[in-house]
C-alpha cells in the first residue's frame, strides 16, 4: 500500500482576506449592536413619554463607543511617537547612537565640565580605507565592520561614556572623565582591538580593518563644542595622513598636516596633549 502523503499547508496568503472579512464582520456587528442600543434606549425613554431623556439616552449610548475608540487612538499615537523618538536617537546599521544624539549629549556634557570643571575628552575613530571596502564587498560591508567594532569596544568603557556613529567612516567616543594621558590610553585600545577583528560577512573570508583614531582633550582654548569637534577632526585627518591604524592628538601643526608621516603602527600623538 503506497503511503499517502500529508496535505500541503494552505498558503499564509490565504488567511489575510478571512482576516479582513472577520474584521469587516466585527465592525458591523459592533455597529448594528451600537445601533440596537441606541434605538432601545429611544424607545424606552418613549414609553415614558420623555423626549429628552431619549435623546440624552440615545446620545450616550452612541458616544461612549466613540470616545472609548478616540482614547484608544490617541493612545496609539502617543506610542508610535515614542518609537520614533527612539529610533532617531540610534543609527540601526551601526547598532550604536546617531550623530544628532550625541552631539545633544556632547553638548549638555561640554557645558557642566566647563561649569563645573572636570576633564572630557573627544575621540574620532575612522576606518582606514572604508570606501575601497564598500566598493569591494558593498556597503553592508562597511556596517558590518561598524557594527562588530561597537560590539566588541562599547562594552569596555565606563557607564558615563558614550559611542555613536558619527558619519559614514566614523564613529565618535565621549570619554566624561579623563586625563590626556588616559585618553590616549583608551584610543590606543580602540585602534588595537580594531585590529585584531576579523568580522564574518557572507561567504567571503573574513573583514579585517584598520582604524585611524583622533583625540581632542578639552582645554580652555576650546570655548565651545564645534572648537573641541574640529581638534579632534584634525586630530583623525593626521591620523589618517600618517598612514591609519594610529592615534594622532590635539593640537596639531597644521603646516605639517598634508605632509605623510611615519609609517603605518606608529601610534605616537603628534603633539602636545594639552
Amino acid at each position: 500500500m503506497m503511503p499517502v502523503a500529508p496535505p500541503e499547508p494552505r498558503p499564509a496568503a490565504t488567511e489575510s482576506p478571512r482576516r479582513g472579512r472577520l474584521v469587516v464582520l466585527g465592525l458591523a456587528l459592533g455597529g448594528l449592536l451600537v445601533g440596537g442600543a441606541a434605538a432601545l434606549a429611544w424607545a424606552l425613554a418613549a414609553w415614558l413619554d420623555n423626549p429628552a431623556l431619549a435623546s440624552a439616552m440615545a446620545v450616550a449610548t452612541v458616544s461612549l463607543p466613540l470616545a472609548g475608540l478616540l482614547f484608544k487612538l490617541l493612545r496609539d499615537v502617543e506610542r508610535s511617537r515614542g518609537l520614533l523618538a527612539r529610533l532617531d536617537g540610534a543609527d540601526a546599521a551601526a547598532g550604536a547612537a546617531s550623530r544628532h544624539h550625541f552631539l545633544s549629549l556632547a553638548e549638555r556634557e561640554w557645558a557642566r565640565a566647563r561649569r563645573y570643571g572636570g576633564e572630557p575628552a573627544l575621540l574620532l575613530v575612522d576606518v582606514d580605507r572604508f570606501q575601497r571596502l564598500c566598493e569591494s564587498r558593498g556597503e553592508g560591508a562597511g556596517d558590518a565592520v561598524l557594527r562588530e567594532i561597537v560590539r566588541d569596544v562599547a562594552p569596555t568603557l565606563r557607564g558615563a561614556d558614550a559611542m555613536a556613529r558619527f558619519g559614514g567612516s566614523q564613529l565618535a567616543v565621549w570619554l566624561a572623565q579623563v586625563d590626556p594621558i588616559g585618553a590616549l590610553d583608551v584610543a590606543d585600545r580602540i585602534r588595537e582591538r580594531a585590529e585584531a577583528l576579523q568580522v564574518a560577512w557572507q561567504l567571503s573570508p573574513p573583514l579585517r580593518v584598520t582604524v585611524s583614531v583622533g583625540v581632542a582633550a578639552l582645554r580652555p582654548a576650546h570655548q565651545n563644542l564645534a572648537s573641541l569637534l574640529a581638534d579632534a577632526e584634525q586630530a583623525v585627518q593626521a591620523a589618517r595622513q600618517s598612514g591609519g591604524n594610529c592615534v594622532r592628538a590635539a593640537p596639531v601643526d597644521l603646516a605639517r598636516l598634508r605632509r605623510i608621516g611615519p609609517s603605518v603602527g606608529d601610534n605616537q600623538a603628534a603633539g602636545p596633549t594639552v
